[in-house]
């Protein structure tokens, strides 16, 4: 993960440094936030976002890192302490196995459900040595799904960063000429955002 982060850093400080006046600041901030800015002259607002940038990218690449680590770790629990072998196996079935004791008594329950296409057959079968294992592999499935679920907000935060230096590039090469800017929020059944309206 560190290796990946040095890297990630190196090129970011080769396209901001980059002496490119062929691509258009708005393009340049989609691709790294605060490049738009830096080749406008705004080193203050560059360095804003593209710190930003960094510290998403650092929080991002730790998180799914350490989300596929505690996966791997309840995996190899699973198999441990339930005898199950692991591939080929759906997220609903590790969240099965962290709800019943055994297979039987999950194909109990669904068959007075009536739900027979959920039941699971001997070859995916398993059986905890103890009611305390099965809660600790639940804790472990549930802290990775948490933090794989972090990672995906991380990533919104990334887009949102460029979202808004790209705003800042456009505020910035037609400066002189908006009189007024404004923005409201928009949200309906199927869509939530911002608008924003330049009025130039």
């Amino acid at each position: 993960m560190c290796k990946a982060l040095i890297k990630i850093i190196f090129y970011f400080s080769l396209f901001i440094h980059a002496k490119d006046n062929t691509i258009h600041p708005f393009v340049k901030s989609a691709i790294i936030p605060g490049w738009g800015e830096k080749s406008l002259g705004k080193n203050d607002r560059a360095r804003f976002f593209l710190n930003t940038e960094i510290s998403l990218w650092t929080i991002c690449l730790s998180t799914f890192t350490y989300a596929n680590h505690t996966k791997k770790m309840y995996i190899a629990y699973a198999s441990k302490h339930a005898g199950i072998t692991s591939s080929g196996k759906t997220r609903k079935y590790w969240v099965d196995i962290g709800n019943y004791i055994d297979h039987d008594a999950h194909n109990s329950e669904h068959s007075r459900w009536r739900n027979f296409n959920e039941l699971y057959y001997e070859n995916d079968g398993w059986q905890w040595d103890s009611l305390s294992s099965m809660e600790k592999f639940e804790n472990y499935r549930i802290k990775s799904d948490m933090l794989f679920k972090t990672g995906g907000y991380v990533i919104g935060g990334m887009i949102l960063n460029r979202i808004i230096s790209l705003i800042d590039v456009l505020y910035l090469i037609n400066l002189d000429n908006i009189k007024n800017i404004s923005f409201y929020p928009t949200i309906s059944r199927e869509y939530y955002g911002l608008q924003f309206k330049f009025v130039l």
